[in-house]
């Protein structure tokens, strides 16, 4: 992998000297690596409760769900202003058809 494209760590978390040594980050290339978790010591927490751990998310991923929403969201709001567009170009087509239309009839009745 080219170095340009590698992921670094922005700052360390400070270690406890009275704890034990630990692995305090982890720099991850794929998407969706489950496979890594980290202890959960939260009392009255819902993942505390399954058993105390908690998959990380790498930061690839979130870069990616990230973009995907939006790009989702873009793409929602270009669609709703092309039907906006659209509508407004269909009601200025039916009042001029209208507007023909009455005009006829004066022209008929004369």
């Amino acid at each position: 992998m080219d170095s340009s494209y590698r992921l670094y760590v922005k700052a360390f978390p400070k270690d406890d000297p009275i704890k034990p040594c630990r692995l305090t980050t982890f720099l991850g290339y794929k998407a969706r690596m489950t496979h890594i978790v980290r202890e959960v010591e939260k009392p009255g927490s819902m993942i505390a409760a399954r058993g105390g751990m908690e998959t990380l998310r790498p930061a690839l991923q979130r870069l990616y769900m990230t973009r995907a929403s939006a790009y989702r969201d873009a793409l929602k709001s270009f669609i709703e202003g092309y039907q906006e567009g659209i509508q407004q170009i269909m009601e200025k087509k039916e009042d001029s058809s209208k507007a023909q239309q009455e005009g006829n009839t004066d022209k008929n009745s004369t």
